[in-house]
């Protein structure tokens, strides 16, 4: 799947790596926030393809 960021308008293909590479959030936070909720970066990315 391709997803395009709301925040920074730009093109990945995996959310969690996007928000580590370019937004730089540690990996500790990404997964804390992934286990608390799933889908919490849902309303952040708009999906482009499947």
């Amino acid at each position: 799947m391709k997803y395009l960021c709301k925040t920074c308008k730009k093109k990945c293909n995996d959310i969690p790596e996007h928000m580590m590479k370019v937004h730089n959030f540690s990996k500790k936070i990404v997964e804390s926030q992934l286990k608390a909720k799933a889908d919490c970066y849902k309303n952040a990315f708009e999906v482009l393809e499947e």
